[in-house]
This record gives structure tokens, C-alpha cells and sequence, in this order.
């Protein structure tokens, strides 16, 4: 708890930073989040295709995936070991319905925090019943050449 707590107060403190940096925005705000929400599109169909290593190039060098119930992945093998695992195992029709996205400069962020940012919902099988239901925070930061990519994901079950 105390993690996801100072995970919280280190957003809100980049948020107020960019926001009263002074720095005149030299990008489309509405473009951004659109570059945003169709990062979120590739992965709904990276993951309905089961290609781990085309999910794991969503992150950004240095991108961060918290699953729920699991361990932090920190590395661009483990993110694609990952992957492998959950999407090869796994038939899916995954969804990922964005709740709100807002950019500051080169990041974009969930926008005011509260319970949910995006939903995600799985349903699937391969051998066993599986249904996922949960949230998502998801932090992005553009790319050297203007592209978005994940920087920190965040994942919580709705189930209890």
C-alpha cells in the first residue's frame, strides 16, 4: 500500500511540474491523445493476435509493467517472457476501454487519479475457463523521434 501511495504522490507532483512549468505547449494536445488512445488500440490487438513481441515493444526503453497480483517486470526480456506466457497461453478478446487521457509536454498521464482510469476485460480459454476483470493506470512518455510509448503500467483486479 505504501508503494502504490508514493507512486500516487510522484504522479501528482510530475503532473503539477509540467503544468506550471511555464513552458508554452508546442504540440497538438488533441493529437497527442489520440496518438495515445490508438497505443491503447495496438494493444488490444497485439494482444488478441498473441504477439508477445510486438506487446512488449509498446514500452518505452526502461518502461515498467505492474501486473496485479504479480511481481514488477523491468526488462524488456521479461516484459516479452511475459507476454509469451499470458497471451500464448490464453485465447483472448480483450479489451481496453480508456477513461480518460491527458498529456503534459511529453507525458501523458491518466487524468484527475481516482478509482478508474481504463477498464480492461478478458475473456478467453485454451484449456481453462478465464475471465479478467480490472483496471489500468497507464503512464506514457513521447519518444526522441514523436512517438508514444508505456512508461509505467499499472494493473489492478476488480476481484476480490
Amino acid at each position: 500500500m505504501l508503494r502504490v501511495q508514493s507512486l500516487v504522490a510522484s504522479v501528482l507532483a510530475l503532473a503539477a511540474t509540467l503544468s506550471c512549468s511555464g513552458r508554452a505547449p508546442t504540440r497538438d494536445a488533441e493529437a497527442d491523445k489520440a496518438a495515445i488512445r490508438a497505443l491503447i488500440g495496438r494493444a488490444v490487438e497485439v494482444s488478441r493476435a498473441g504477439d508477445a513481441a510486438a506487446w512488449a515493444a509498446l514500452f518505452a526503453d526502461g518502461g515498467v509493467y505492474m501486473p496485479a497480483n504479480g511481481p514488477e517486470i523491468t526488462t524488456r526480456a521479461g516484459l516479452e517472457e511475459f507476454a509469451q506466457l499470458y497471451l500464448g497461453r490464453f485465447w483472448s478478446q480483450t479489451t481496453i476501454t480508456p477513461v480518460e487521457v491527458e498529456v503534459f509536454g511529453d507525458w501523458g498521464l491518466p487524468g484527475p487519479l481516482s478509482k478508474e482510469r481504463s477498464r480492461r476485460k478478458l475473456e478467453g480459454t485454451r484449456s481453462d475457463p478465464l475471465q479478467v476483470d480490472g483496471k489500468e493506470i497507464g503512464i506514457y512518455r513521447r519518444q526522441q523521434d514523436g512517438a508514444w510509448k508505456l512508461w509505467r503500467l499499472i494493473g489492478n483486479s476488480n476481484r476480490q
